[in-house]
């Protein structure tokens, strides 16, 4: 009696674990939550569909004998920030629910209007490629509705040049000098999709 026992704890725990796996597999679709196997993107508008576009710049400097490429990433780093930071209001105020939904079926996705607070630390992959994408909000214009709205910022061009400054040390026998990087960078308003 005792084995036929076991034996029946066993298949009732494999049942249980089976109609838990069948439950949760489709627990999603009961609650309208999307598959983990969609993907979102930032779908960059055109000039066509929203013709802004805003240029900004970003600087940094340090005495010599610091790792210029630290100096200049520093400098991209603020361009694209600043680019994002000023397009973002006329995003926010200009992209209606229309212009994000036909900027979605230009390549093959549809407007993504769920929310999702992960968006804020790891915004979606942009498309076409960008520098920098930033996830800015729903839009809050007239029409404007639950649309996802991202700002995606282009490297233009970074310059250096090296500058005497008395206040950098200068062991090397070399007089004194601070090395400056200005970087510029350009962004647009984008929208962001989901696989259908």
């Amino acid at each position: 009696m005792q084995r036929s026992e076991r034996g029946h704890r066993e298949a009732m725990k494999i049942g249980s674990l089976a109609l838990t796996v069948v439950a949760l597999s489709g627990a999603p679709l009961d609650y309208g939550i999307r598959s983990a196997l969609a993907t979102d993107f930032c779908v960059e508008l055109t000039a066509t569909e929203l013709n802004r576009r805003l240029e900004r710049r970003g600087d940094d400097d340090a005495c010599a004998g610091r790792d210029p490429s630290n100096i200049k990433a520093m400098a991209r780093e603020r361009a694209r920030d600043n680019a994002n930071n000023a397009i973002a209001s006329q995003c926010l105020d200009n992209v209606t629910l229309d212009i994000g939904t036909r900027a979605c079926t230009r390549v093959n996705l549809v407007a993504n209007s769920s929310p999702n607070n992960s968006w804020v630390d790891s915004p979606p992959a942009p498309k076409p490629d960008a520098n920098k994408v930033k996830y800015i909000g729903h839009g809050t214009g007239s029409g404007a509705a639950g649309v996802n709205l991202c700002a995606m910022a282009h490297d233009l061009r970074l310059r250096t040049r090296n500058v005497v400054d008395g206040h950098c040390p200068h062991d090397s026998g070399l007089l004194p000098h601070r090395t400056f990087a200005t970087a510029r960078a350009w962004a647009r308003c984008a929208v962001i999709c989901r696989t259908p």
